[in-house]
């Protein structure tokens, strides 16, 4: 039965050429559109290396010190007195990545250059500061050498990790392990090269990877209880299972507690953990998570309801053209049912060809503007600057992409066709055999 109505849909088609083409070419670009939003959000959400975690991964970034008798306040970013003592305390978590901020880097530390012993360039660089336990949470590939050590990030020892693109620009080549860097005139020496990490990975983009504990500008502050609580480090955790954030949200309130009785000076007080979709879906609109849903969700249905109504137009016309043959066939005895059937039969061999259309038009969009698309505010959490934006094969073709546009097909066809087809076949025979 379904093979006879797609060669009755097929013959449609070309009877109809103006009407196919105008049909296909709307719902391309109506899916077009949402498949964009699906491609960019997929690729910041989903696990692709080295942010292999991300539906385990919560953050803790904002810390604040109130001083005593209302004296002040600092609003900032995790302090390394409050990563060794609050954050290195939890139990609940798999491993806690702290690093640097990259956005508040350039304030802190000023522009980073590098350059190897003997050579003339000196390119600037993002550099990133790091713990031990960061390449635990972190699936980097290692072209050369590996990580440096627990050790060495606890005896705060000058060692560096490369990408490779910067390794060739230095050196010319990548197996540089044991080698002399200097950063910013200060001696490292290179532990390991990784494969470049494209500007979609927030977490982790950097040209260069360093221990926290090897620069003074943060150990500085080790003592002081100000800067020491509140600085320029963020808490990247690692949950062992992602409904975990509950119980680790008490725990850091414990620990906060514990800590603010070692304080002297004042008080501290720090956000709780945050998901990493609901940061990344927070910082869209600046507001409230289930606001923002809320918003994105009558975004996503305009985007829907606009071609709808225009493909909607298009179908009722139509179908006023066919009432005679569904009359006829309707006084053969063809059931409602059957004819519906074959309408959405119909309609889906349009669609298909249109949403194949649709979906190629939004992979080419993407790739075109990806950096316009992927490190605006609209769909990126915060984005380095360090690394180039790069798409590969795997963060692109996924089997959930395909499904977006397989569903978004479904639903702009029920939207467009099923009330016109339904519509026409309520007419009664006597009517429909004289329209």
């Amino acid at each position: 039965m379904y093979k006879q109505y797609l060669r009755q849909a097929w013959q449609l088609m070309k009877q109809n050429r103006f009407f196919s083409a105008v049909y296909i070419i709307g719902t391309g670009l109506a899916i077009s559109m949402v498949m964009v939003m699906a491609v960019v959000y997929h690729i910041r959400t989903a696990n692709i290396a080295p942010e292999v975690n991300r539906d385990r991964m919560c953050y803790v970034t904002n810390v604040s010190f109130n001083m005593n008798d209302d004296k002040g306040h600092l609003n900032s970013c995790v302090g390394p007195r409050f990563a060794k003592e609050v954050m290195y305390n939890l139990k609940t978590p798999e491993a806690v990545a702290v690093a640097t901020m990259t956005q508040m880097m350039p304030f802190t530390v000023g522009d980073v250059f590098m350059q190897a012993p003997g050579h003339d360039e000196a390119p600037k660089v993002s550099l990133m500061g790091c713990n031990d336990q960061f390449w635990r949470v972190y699936a980097f590939t290692f072209e050369e050498g590996r990580p440096f050590t627990e050790a060495d990030f606890q005896s705060g020892l000058p060692r560096a990790v490369l990408t490779e693109s910067l390794s060739r620009k230095l050196f010319g080549e990548t197996e540089v392990t044991g080698q002399t860097v200097l950063i910013n005139d200060v001696k490292y020496i290179v532990s390991g090269v990784v494969a470049d990490v494209s500007g979609v990975a927030s977490d982790v983009c950097a040209d260069v990877w360093i221990p926290y504990t090897s620069m003074a500008v943060i150990m500085n502050k080790m003592a002081d209880e100000k800067e020491g609580s509140a600085h320029i480090l963020v808490a990247n955790i690692l949950l062992r299972d992602a409904d975990d954030i509950g119980l680790l949200k008490d725990e850091l309130a414990q620990e906060v507690k514990r800590y603010n009785t070692t304080l002297t000076e004042g008080q501290v007080t720090c956000n709780d953990p945050v998901s990493y979709v609901d940061q990344m879906v927070g910082s869209l609109l600046r507001m409230d998570v289930k606001q923002t849903y809320m918003t994105l969700s009558i975004v996503l249905l305009l985007f829907l309801l606009v071609p709808a109504l225009n493909l909607s137009g298009l179908n009722t016309s139509h179908m006023q053209d066919r009432i005679p043959e569904i009359g006829v066939r309707k006084a053969f005895g063809a059931p409602r049912g059957t004819l519906m059937s074959q309408i959405f039969v119909e309609n889906m061999l349009l669609m298909l060809p249109g949403g194949v259309a649709g979906l190629l038009f939004s992979y080419v969009l993407v790739f075109l503007f990806r950096n316009l698309l992927l490190s605006s505010g609209v769909f990126a959490m915060q984005m380095g600057t360090g690394g180039s934006i790069f798409l590969s094969a795997g963060m692109l073709l996924n089997w959930e992409v395909f499904l977006y546009a397989f569903v978004v097909c479904l639903v702009l066809n029920l939207l467009s066709s099923m009330v016109p087809a339904w519509r026409a076949v309520k007419v009664n025979i006597t009517e429909a055999l004289n329209a």
